[in-house]
């Protein structure tokens, strides 16, 4: 039988110091294995789709965020890859001082139609290029608020686990290189071989969000002691019927005055920061307690248990029962049982 004809995709996996290991180690195996592993367990011949460098700025070793020794195969200016895989960083400021000459590459290769892949904080990395501003990105929703202050010309939506502009791909949380690699896996290659992938890899294919990972808090470094008073009422007080038009005449200011404050200050508006307020309340009850749903919708200060199972799934994309089957011990063990 004649050999199937392929083409074979150059991918550079980049290495900076006080990286996450993860990010390097991940995607470089997912693509080394990509038409090698599914193939070897079919009994079938292994056909290697890509080609994976890990490249260094300099060609010499980094060290990792924890301890762990990169030694990479080349140096950026020795490569032109296809992709090229940024990983998520820590230290921020550090890593993009003594990065520069990195982030002037990633311009480089961009403009000559390579593809760009952050994973995690590597968004941070690649938000600095200047390539993200004006488009789509995510980050770890860990990151949301920094990410915003840092880069207010990027559209970032925090809560998607994939987001992609034009060559730039973007992904949420370090272990989220699975989900990303078999994304762009499918682009490339086709949907028959991604899902081959995730097969071998035990990977949703369907992953889509990191709410229901997420915990919400509320933006604070902002320096306003007056909103910081509001948000303190918002936060501790969630389970009563707080009233805007009062709170804002205690605070000397009218509705819509406080309103406009509050948004430019939080990137909420009242209404929004209460109900997410609310919905991590509630999630905490879900993830520790038995109390049934109506209960807890009770305990968080609505009596419409009907619409706040609605806020509830609009935060999370999880029904009540769901996020509880996923985050308790108690919902695993089947204790309780929601709708």
């Amino acid at each position: 039988m004649q050999k199937k004809l392929f083409r074979q995709y150059s991918v550079a996996v980049l290495a900076v110091e006080d990286a996450t290991a993860a990010t390097i180690i991940g995607p470089q195996d997912v693509f080394s294995m990509t038409g090698v592993l599914y193939e070897m367990s079919q009994g079938k011949e292994p056909t290697p789709y890509f080609n994976v460098q890990i490249v260094t700025e300099n060609g010499k070793p980094v060290r990792c965020y924890n301890n762990l020794l990169i030694t990479p195969h080349c140096s950026i200016s020795e490569c032109k890859p296809d992709v090229i895989i940024i990983p998520g960083i820590l230290n921020l400021d550090a890593t993009i001082k003594r990065n520069q000459q990195v982030i002037q590459w990633l311009q480089e290769q961009f403009a000559r139609d390579c593809i760009l892949l952050a994973i995690c904080s590597g968004s941070i990395l690649l938000s600095e290029t200047g390539l993200l501003d004006g488009k789509v990105a995510t980050t770890h929703w860990a990151m949301e608020n920094q990410f915003r202050k840092r880069y207010p010309q990027v559209l970032l939506k925090p809560y998607e686990l994939i987001t992609e502009a034009k060559g730039l791909i973007c992904s949420g949380g370090f272990n989220s290189y699975l989900n990303v690699s078999i994304y762009l896996i499918e682009k490339l290659l086709g949907s028959e071989v991604a899902v081959q992938c995730s097969k071998i890899f035990l990977s949703d294919f369907d992953r889509h969000s990191q709410a229901p990972y997420s915990i919400f808090n509320g933006l604070r470094d902002h320096g306003n002691e007056k909103i910081h008073r509001i948000q303190d009422i918002l936060e501790n007080q969630y389970g009563e019927n707080i009233d805007f038009d009062t709170l804002a005449r205690k605070h000397g200011m009218g509705r819509r005055t406080l309103e406009r404050h509050f948004k430019k200050t939080t990137g909420e508006t009242l209404l929004s920061y209460l109900q997410r307020v609310r919905v991590e309340q509630a999630k905490q009850r879900l993830e520790s307690g038995t109390a049934s749903f109506d209960e807890i919708s009770y305990q968080v200060g609505y009596q419409d248990n009907s619409f706040f199972r609605k806020l509830f799934i609009k935060y999370t994309t999880l029904r009540p029962g769901e996020y509880r089957a996923g985050f308790s011990r108690v919902g695993q063990q089947g204790m309780v049982q929601l709708v």
